[in-house]
């Protein structure tokens, strides 16, 4: 009985020590999988500026889509709290993304992307735990005439 006792008590004191590494490698495995997402925006960000010139206006302007997924809390993957991009200077973008209990990342974007508005120059936030974000990049002229990445959800 007693061996019955010490084999429960000692898989119970293995479990609770690795815990913290199982939540660990979630965190490592939501962010390398994220990072390839946010390099996804970047792609399609630096393709639309790089191949596309903007439109005059009532003309639709060109378009790519990209589906940004943040995962869900379990055992293999740590929620992602957010991802914001916010336009540096006149030729590129930062964007900042971090999971649950983790230090933030920055990826920076080789395009100016700002959210909705191309004059405003707003921050792009994004978020949902679980959630299937689409976010649509479309090419347009800023205030001063440049072109610039708009992105819409």
């Amino acid at each position: 009985m007693i061996r019955y006792v010490l084999a429960a008590l000692l898989t119970v004191a293995v479990i609770a020590l690795s815990l913290p590494a199982i939540q660990s490698a979630a965190g490592v495995a939501s962010e390398r999988g994220f990072a390839g997402d946010v390099a996804a925006i970047d792609d399609a960000a630096v393709s639309l500026l790089e191949s596309e010139e903007p439109t005059p206006d009532g003309v639709p302007a060109p378009r790519r889509t990209v589906t940004v997924p943040f995962p869900a809390d379990s055992l293999t993957r740590a929620p992602i709290a957010y991802l914001r991009i916010e336009r540096i200077g006149e030729t590129g973008s930062l964007a900042s993304y971090a999971t649950d209990g983790r230090a933030e990342r920055q990826h920076p974007i080789d395009a100016p992307i700002v959210h909705a508005d191309p004059t405003a120059n707003e921050t792009v936030e994004l978020g949902g735990v679980g959630e299937r974000r689409t976010l649509a990049l479309t090419l347009q002229r800023d205030g001063d005439g440049d072109p610039v990445v708009v992105a819409t959800d």
